[in-house]
Formats: structure tokens, C-alpha cells, sequence
């Protein structure tokens, strides 16, 4: 009876402790990341209060001499780069097999959702509307412009740096799948395949949260937004992907980051010291800020299965979302600039 009665309490114990691990104050909606209380926000999001890389980067260009206080970024006018949708919808294998008194034969089926070139720009489309005013709004607030292309791209010359900037995107680590990437993104396949973000927008293939974690990538970008004549360039990324047989659009989280360019003294040479590279991409650009988070998915938007085209949307919050992470980021920012590492 008492070995009886141990084993119950253990598994009452175990029911009661996997209960507390398990994702029970998982956000199940933009609405809930919306409420989130601050404390749990900033456990979720991913911001200036995680990461002062950046403004190590910095002291270390100025202790080198190779950038003067008076030219401490500051921008003032910064562009959306890039306002793009990444597919992380997955392939889904099943097996089947069947028996004789012959043979067992063994099939393997592969099935994917995810959204076409159209859906894509659609999903793209419908953030930036939601997003983009309240962005804008709240860098107006600290005296500093938010320009889209068609608002920056004021000649032929910026027109095509914008567009060829998709091929000089370098990453550290990554550029072998870069280039697979760059193989598979060319005119031809975007005739084909359409866009993967805004309209008006260029793909650049890279997302907010790896050009924030990278060292080659802000360097790459930093030299396009100096020939765009911007002080800094705003990536934005939203992870969505297709699931329930492509009829629910789900969120996995949504990304953002400033990246800049250095005002260096370009009469100064470094190198012939461990880390002259790594330093000399820094004085091409650095990451000024970043605010992103992931979530576990849910469902965004509802598709009709046979038309594909959407019929319900569930962003209630995306507001306040945006209003929060335009606070850190923006935060993120003025902290940068200030060499602050303070949490």
C-alpha cells in the first residue's frame, strides 16, 4: 500500500511539475503580446537590454583612432531598406506501407504549404500599412525622418545602388548559403516567383535579426545606405508560415534593426594586427540597434483552401506591438549613440 501510495504521489509530482515547464503562458494571439506586463515582455523580446556588442565595436574604432567623437553617428534620416516576409513553413513527411504476402513496399510522402510570390508581397503589404505610420510617428517624435524608396530613391543613380545592394550583401559564416540564396533570388526566378516584400520594396537577403548579429553583413549595408546618401537603413522582418493544410496563416515573430554607416577617418590605414579585418568592416558600418522576438505560432489569418486568397485577419495589437518595439528600438538607438551600456 505504500509503494502504491509513492508511486501516486510521484506521478502527481511529475504531472504537476511538467505543468510548470510547460508553455502555459505561450501567447496565443498579437492581442496577448500586446498585454504582455513588462517584465515578461522584455523576457520575450530581444533588444539594447541583451546586447551592447555594438557600442564595444564603437569604443573600439575610437580607441583606435580611427573615428573621432564628432563624428559619433547620429542619424537623422533613416530609410526602410527592406520590408519582407520569410516562409518558415516546413516540409511534412509521411510513410505509408503496404504488405503482401510478396512484398513490403514503403512510401514516403513529402507535402508543403507555403505562400506563393503574390501571398508573400500580400502579408508584406498588409504590415507595412499597420506598421509604418506608427514607426514614423514615433522617430518624428525624436526629430528624425523615416523614409520609404519612393521618398528616397530621388534619381536613377540611388534607384540602381538600391536595386544591385541585394547582390553586395556579404554575411560572415553564412555565404555559402548566401550565394544559394542570391542563385535562387535573380530577375528571372522573381518573374516567376514574385515578390517577398512590400511593394515598392527590394528582397535583401538577409533578416533583421542576422544583420544585428553579424559582422560583415552591417558593414555591406552600411556602405549601401552611405551611397543612398541615409544615415541609417531600417530592416524589417515578419516569420510567418502556412499551416492546417495552407488554410492558417501563422506568426512566429516579427524583427527589426537599424544599420548605419561609420564616419570613419579614411586616411588612417589598419592593419597588420589580429583583428585589423574584422576592424576595417566595422568602419563600413555597424548595427545601431535591434528589437525582435519568436514566438510559438499562431494562427494571423485565416485562407480560403481553394482560392488561397485571405479571408480573415487577427492583428488586433499589432499597434501597441509596434508602438513597444519602436520604444526599444528607438531607446536602443539614442543608447548607442550615447556609448551607453546600460540595461
Amino acid at each position: 500500500m505504500k509503494s502504491l501510495y509513492k508511486k501516486l504521489r510521484f506521478t502527481a509530482l511529475a504531472i504537476f511539475f511538467l505543468g510548470m515547464s510547460s508553455p502555459i503562458d505561450a501567447q496565443k494571439s498579437i492581442q496577448d503580446l500586446a498585454e504582455l506586463k513588462d517584465r515578461k515582455w522584455d523576457k520575450l523580446v530581444k533588444s539594447y537590454k541583451n546586447n551592447s556588442t555594438w557600442i564595444d565595436q564603437l569604443k573600439g574604432l575610437l580607441n583606435e583612432d580611427l573615428l573621432s567623437e564628432d563624428n559619433l553617428p547620429n542619424p537623422k534620416k533613416i530609410g526602410v531598406l527592406t520590408m519582407q516576409i520569410w516562409d518558415k513553413s516546413i516540409t511534412k513527411i509521411s510513410k505509408s506501407t503496404t504488405r503482401t504476402s510478396f512484398s513490403t513496399t514503403t512510401t514516403t510522402l513529402y507535402s508543403k504549404h507555403y505562400l506563393t510570390a503574390s501571398g508573400s508581397n500580400i502579408v508584406a503589404d498588409k504590415f507595412l500599412d499597420n506598421m509604418l505610420p506608427i514607426l514614423k510617428t514615433k522617430f518624428e517624435e525624436e526629430n528624425i525622418s523615416l523614409l520609404e524608396p519612393k521618398d528616397y530613391l530621388t534619381n536613377e543613380e540611388k534607384t540602381n545602388i538600391y536595386k544591385e545592394g541585394v547582390n553586395k550583401v556579404e554575411l560572415s559564416g553564412l555565404s555559402k548559403s548566401l550565394q544559394k540564396l542570391n542563385k535562387f533570388f535573380t530577375k528571372k526566378d522573381l518573374e516567376v516567383q514574385g515578390s517577398l516584400s512590400a511593394t515598392g520594396y527590394e528582397f535583401y537577403p538577409l533578416s533583421a535579426k542576422l544583420v544585428s548579429s553579424d559582422f560583415k553583413a552591417p558593414a555591406s549595408v552600411g556602405l549601401i545606405a552611405e551611397d543612398l546618401e541615409l544615415d541609417a537603413v531600417l530592416v524589417i522582418t515578419i516569420n510567418v508560415s502556412l499551416e492546417n493544410r495552407g488554410k492558417s496563416l501563422m506568426l512566429h515573430g516579427i524583427e527589426t534593426a537599424l544599420v548605419g554607416p561609420i564616419d570613419d577617418d579614411t586616411s588612417k590605414e589598419f592593419k597588420g594586427v589580429i583583428g585589423a579585418g574584422m576592424m576595417n568592416k566595422y568602419r563600413d558600418g555597424l548595427s545601431f540597434s535591434s528589437v525582435y522576438f519568436e514566438v510559438e505560432p499562431f494562427e494571423i489569418a485565416e485562407l480560403d483552401k481553394k482560392s488561397g486568397e485571405f479571408e480573415e485577419w487577427y492583428l488586433e495589437g499589432l499597434d501597441t506591438v509596434t508602438s513597444r518595439m519602436s520604444d526599444d528600438l528607438i531607446t536602443g538607438l539614442k543608447k548607442f549613440i550615447a556609448l551607453d551600456k546600460s540595461r
